[in-house]
């Protein structure tokens, strides 16, 4: 939308989503042990395939999807409008092919190649309620260079989602020190990330202009209930933090104001998975917008109340949903 400039470039982990629907009395934990609806777990290579054969037995198969919570981010944004690129890594197959396609328009450029494309199974049970089993495959290995710090640069907005590997974090850090602070940073640690603590992920809260998180991740990124939660990233250098509350909406929390922002109704409930993603592209497409950080909250919760009425990416929001709400 600004000259030749991109206005988003996402760097997280890029996975196959495959999505599996319980039988009626099925529980996730007889697929993955110890495993609950909304957790997520994460899986080596060798445990694959086992689960995978655990899970034909409980569950069906409704179809598969790109995934990531940045990828997720990224498309949702392309598909409003926005010029979009990506930092990441799939595999060599035919996985890595069907990632790439995935992110349709969004610029591959920058995504490598090699190993094994990362998966998740998203278990879904009746009501719509998602668990993960992520295996991260080459996710594992990505690295950067100089020429990806000269693309963030390039960019206006840049989107920080977990990744498996530590290391990995440590290079988040390395290309948010590159990039100069005139970027806008936006960041959703998930639970990976939350789990590791406030001091692990300080690099980037310091460069942060939105946090996303929900009350258990702000629990587990500090040890506080999520009001005081949020006070302690603000005081690390981060401006604001969303607390997402999924069905009964959001907070927008900064130094200065606290704004309630309600739930959008949906049409129906299909899916659940990736609207908190969804959430994060329109309240970004809001601050490129320069939106009112309450018109950011409102653009986003009508963002994802339209995904989670089909599966996968299938009701992202698009160019049309945006000038309907932008009127």
């Amino acid at each position: 939308m600004v000259d030749s400039k991109l206005d988003f470039v996402g760097f997280g982990a890029l996975n196959v989503d495959v999505f599996y629907l319980l039988r009626p009395g099925g529980r996730v934990d007889e697929i993955v042990p110890g495993l609950n609806p909304g957790g997520e777990r994460m899986g080596n290579e060798s445990e694959r395939e086992n689960i995978l054969r655990s899970a034909g037995k409980h569950a069906d198969v409704t179809g598969r999807s790109g995934g990531g919570q940045a990828a997720n981010t990224a498309v949702a944004l392309a598909r409003m409008g926005f010029q979009c690129g990506f930092l990441g890594k799939v595999g060599d197959g035919e996985m890595g092919d069907f990632l790439l396609e995935s992110l349709e328009n969004v610029d591959k450029g920058h995504v490598r190649r090699g190993g094994n494309s990362g998966m998740c199974l998203c278990i879904l049970d009746q009501d719509g309620e998602r668990a993960n089993a992520v295996f991260p495959g080459c996710n594992d290995t990505v690295s950067l260079d100089d020429s990806d710090a000269e693309y963030v640069r390039s960019s206006r907005a840049l989107h920080l989602t977990s990744f498996c590997n530590e290391s990995v974090l440590e290079m988040q850090g390395w290309i948010l020190s590159q990039a100069g602070r005139d970027l806008m940073v936006t960041f959703d640690p998930g639970e990976i990330y939350s789990r590791l603590g406030l001091d692990r992920v300080r690099d980037i809260l310091q460069y942060t202009r939105v946090l996303f998180a929900t009350s258990e991740e702000l629990r587990l990124l500090t040890g506080k209930e999520p009001q005081g939660a949020a006070e302690d990233i603000i005081r690390c250098g981060t401006d604001i933090v969303v607390w997402k509350q999924s069905g009964s909406g959001s907070e927008i929390i900064s130094e200065d104001e606290n704004l309630i922002i309600p739930a959008a109704k949906a049409e129906k409930v299909v899916d659940k998975t990736g609207a908190g993603d969804v959430y994060a592209a329109g309240f970004i497409a809001g601050l490129l917008l320069e939106l009112p950080l309450e018109q950011c909250g409102r653009l986003a919760s009508e963002a994802a109340a339209l995904s989670i009425s089909g599966y996968g990416r299938e009701k992202y929001p698009d160019r049309r949903f945006l000038r309907k709400f932008l009127n």
